[in-house]
């Protein structure tokens, strides 16, 4: 392999590791932007007032301030609504969502696992969609209103609609109303609020999804925290690089703003608007994304959806959400990817199978570039005699080597960049490939076979303890890859100063080492990818091709 291959694959796998903390600084979030009090602005500036954390009683109730200075506390009961998709829990205690189980995904533990839960409680008892009015020092929430329920127990399935609604008065005497409404095989809900008796300097609205501040052990890879997505740009707060902090963003258009992980997210859309706000804490426990509106004094409708990171599912409630799939750059090319894993799927029934294809695939499309680059190695290799004389002969003239260099090219018809080129014209597909894989729901708890029964985790065989191997096992898979890389090594006659050749022996141990936390799905393209490498390059060798 020439020193231009090698940079290549260099770049490649570095474009790879850095691509998010890249896209972070192309890509940065919209600027904080606290508004401030203005006689130019149509929106009066906004001050909550700090939320005290309600102090946690018995189950299903919370403590609120009592006259007397003393803690009262306040019970709510339970409400259910079900589904094809999902069954969820609201209490009639702020009218908030308690629990929300999907049942057609289990938890982390496995597919034998109860049904997922999406819903976080916080240490101090805080749950999601959390009303409130907000003014000059100023929040009226709706956390502690004993509503009144229209429904105690809600079920629609397949076209059926349903409704409950939540009336009760804030401790000021503003009646709020909460109706939401429930489709039988989405995972949107839709809610609306019409508010009554207001103070007159309330200025905005904001709706609310907390989330309990877990500090998470698993890969590097994955993600947790909240995100949004501020006009057209997607953004994602990793817990911990916003635990302990406070950030505000806008006025601007806040398509939607929630709280994910890597193959599920909860979402708030509030009405469309250039003026609306988004507040991201991670703050006392737990982790709060808020959606910001003015307020005019009308009813207000959103579009929450929790639930998996699914096209389909995503587009049924709001064509924005599917952004919340964050492939990156090559979004674009990802995408297709995805959509041909799930139809070659739906013939057999095995996404190992499936990456197979699929890498197989992508190896023909770019065979003739494979080739190309074959040949111009070949070339480069039949010159290097002639190039290693040159350097010796020029080695304190840089500019009349490089003159001697490119007339060995021109008289030999050699493209210096004919060996790394159709390296670079892949990286966009290879990367898009890589996000597919690393992102794509279809790979949760997917089996491929014997020990591999989850290919979005690294493989391992057994329980043995491992050097820097974390969870333990055996990572048959990446070991295989890199003995694919090594024979790969083999088969590829050396070229450059010893240097370089020396920086070749260490290259299949570093990859080795990169991709040994790696999920087993993109584990596995690679080893393909490698084994179809080796059989191409070995057709070439012996003039098959």
């Amino acid at each position: 392999m020439d020193t231009r291959s090698l940079i290549a694959i260099v770049l490649s796998i570095l474009i790879l590791i850095v691509s998010q903390e890249i896209l972070s600084y192309l890509y940065p979030p919209p600027p904080r932007n606290v508004p401030t009090q203005s006689t130019e602005s149509p929106l009066p500036a906004v001050t909550p007032a700090p939320r005290p954390s309600p102090e946690k009683g018995a189950e299903g109730q919370i403590a609120v301030a009592a006259p007397a200075g003393e803690k009262a506390l306040i019970s709510g009961r339970d409400i259910t609504v079900e589904n094809d998709v999902y069954t969820a829990v609201f209490t009639s205690l702020g009218g908030r969502l308690k629990s929300l189980s999907l049942k057609h995904y289990p938890g982390d533990a496995g597919r034998e696992s109860p049904p997922l839960e999406m819903v976080k409680e916080g240490p101090f008892g805080e749950l999601p969609l959390v009303f409130a009015l907000e003014g000059k020092d100023l929040t009226i929430s709706d956390e502690a209103v004993p509503y009144e329920v229209s429904n105690d127990h809600l079920r629609v399935y397949d076209n059926e609609q349903g409704t409950v609604e939540f009336s009760g008065k804030t401790s000021n005497g503003t009646l709020i109303t909460k109706t939401l409404s429930f489709s039988g095989q989405t995972y949107g809900i839709t809610l609306t609020v019409k508010v009554e008796g207001a103070l007159e300097n309330v200025s905005f609205a904001s709706l609310r999804w907390s989330h309990a501040l877990e500090h998470y052990t698993t890969s590097r890879y994955q993600v947790h925290g909240p995100v949004a997505l501020i006009d057209r740009k997607f953004m994602y707060e990793a817990l911990t690089s916003i635990e302990g902090k406070e950030q505000t963003f806008g006025p601007d258009r806040i398509r939607w703003g929630g709280y994910a992980d890597t193959y599920f997210v909860a979402a708030l859309i509030p009405p469309e608007g250039d003026m609306n706000r988004l507040s991201l804490s991670a703050l006392n426990g737990t982790v709060e994304t808020k959606v910001i509106i003015p307020w005019k004094r009308e009813p207000v409708t959103y579009t929450v959806y929790v639930g998996p990171k699914e096209f389909e599912a995503l587009n049924a409630v709001s064509p924005a959400l599917d952004r919340a799939i964050d492939f990156g750059w090559f979004h674009f090319i990802a995408r297709p990817l995805v959509w041909l894993l799930k139809f070659s799927h739906s013939l057999t029934g095995n996404y190992g199978i499936d990456i197979i294809l699929l890498t197989v695939l992508v190896k023909l499309a770019f065979f003739p570039l494979s080739n190309k680059s074959f040949k111009s190695m070949a070339k480069m290799r039949e010159v290097q005699p002639q190039m290693e004389r040159l350097r010796e002969q020029y080695k304190d003239d840089k500019e009349k080597l490089n003159q001697e260099m490119m007339e060995l090219y021109r008289r030999y018809k050699i493209n210096p960049l004919g060996g790394c080129l159709p390296m670079v014209v892949q990286m966009p597909v290879f990367i898009g490939l890589y996000q597919a894989l690393g992102h794509a729901i279809e790979l949760r708890q997917a089996p491929f076979f014997g020990w591999i029964q989850d290919l979005s985790q690294p493989d391992r065989l057994g329980t043995l303890n491992l050097m820097f191997i974390e969870p333990p096992g055996i990572p048959v898979l990446t070991a295989l890859m890199g003995v694919t890389m090594l024979l790969q090594q083999a088969m590829t006659p050396a070229t450059g100063d010893p240097t370089q050749q020396k920086m070749m022996m260490f290259m299949p141990l570093i990859f080795t080492v990169m991709f040994v936390n790696f999920p087993a799905g993109l584990v596995l393209y690679w080893l393909v990818n490698n084994v179809l490498s080796i059989a191409q390059q070995y057709a070439y060798n012996k003039g098959l091709v």
